[in-house]
């Protein structure tokens, strides 16, 4: 049986399928980019690839280099895991059965980048493995697999990445013995269909005036580990707070203090902030950049009740 080829960016989504296809003998080799070849390498040296089964590719040069490595493998279809390049078409018609794309995202509502961070930060209480070939309409192609997985309260971007790696491996078996596609997406659903773009500094900060509770922490589990954590300002120093949790607290009847407000810190419980409607958010583990620290570290180090996280906008 000729190989399947992988295209990656990340190690937790891919590598248990790149696992499953080598322990098949139908893994022909795998593409990574120049730029993650740090974090890549290694475990992939580790699986027992070498020579002309990794290949690191280079902006600028890159399709060229797909091009020719593909012709070596001999494979006849090339699964995708979060490459952030357009493929052109010449080169999604190369092989026989075509690119495959693993997005990590429920079709067409959550096209574009980065789905695994919207799905969380929306509250949403599946995420969604869609695989589907790849066309030159952008995540726009007709589906082959697709399977929910529910999103465990609290769950953070690094643990729902392992976990969605290894459903993509139950797909496996279902890819490499189907021929038969889901119905391809309708082209009005996806021309109204808003585009998700790569979270910048304004959606990972926190807006204490305008986000519940909720909001806040689906946003600070999001941004952990992959942005390093939902954007605070307190004292006129830059925070990202990494883990955050509901808390109950009894204030004296008729005080509302304003969101952002700490309304509780010791060396115990550490720092509680309030929130809208009279919520509130423990602050259990956040990065500054003199470390990492727990809100009690922070009790320690002079933060106070009554200060509070302001917005910048």
């Amino acid at each position: 049986m000729n190989k399947i080829a992988v295209i990656c960016n990340s190690d937790s989504l891919a590598f248990p399928t790149v696992q499953a296809l080598a322990s098949k003998g139908l893994l022909g080799g795998v593409a990574i980019l120049e730029r993650s070849s740090k974090a890549l390498l290694k475990p992939l040296q580790a699986m027992g690839l070498s020579g002309n089964q990794i290949l690191q590719l280079n902006y600028g040069s890159w399709e060229q280099e797909l091009k020719q490595w593909m012709t070596g493998l001999d494979a006849e279809a090339v699964w995708v895991f979060g490459f952030p390049w357009m493929i052109p078409d010449h080169l999604l018609q190369s092989v026989r059965k075509g690119y495959l794309n693993f997005h990590f995202g429920e079709l067409p509502k959550y096209r574009g980048a980065d789905p695994i961070f919207w799905q969380i930060r929306n509250n949403e209480p599946y995420a969604s493995l869609t695989v589907h070939q790849m066309t030159a309409n952008i995540d726009g192609g007709p589906i082959v697999w697709t399977k929910q997985l529910p999103i465990i309260k609290g769950e953070n971007y690094g643990l729902l990445c392992q976990r969605l790696g290894f459903l993509a491996v139950e797909a496996v078996n279902e890819l490499l013995n189907n021929t038969q596609y889901l119905p391809i997406v309708n082209e009005n659903s996806l021309a109204n269909t808003a585009w998700e773009k790569k979270p910048g500094n304004k959606e990972l900060a926190i807006n204490w005036r305008e986000q519940s509770a909720d909001e806040i922490e689906c946003l600070i589990n999001a941004a952990n580990s992959k942005y390093d954590g939902a954007t605070a300002w307190i004292k006129n120093t830059e925070v990202r707070i990494l883990e955050g949790s509901p808390a109950e607290i009894q204030l004296p009847e008729g005080v509302m203090p304003e969101p952002g407000t700490i309304v509780y810190a010791d060396a115990l419980y550490g720092l509680i902030v309030a929130c809208l409607e009279n919520r509130f958010l423990k602050i259990n583990i956040l990065h500054m950049r003199e470390g990492y620290f727990s809100g009690s570290k922070l009790f320690q180090m002079g933060i106070k009740a009554g200060e509070k996280f302001i917005n910048l906008n």
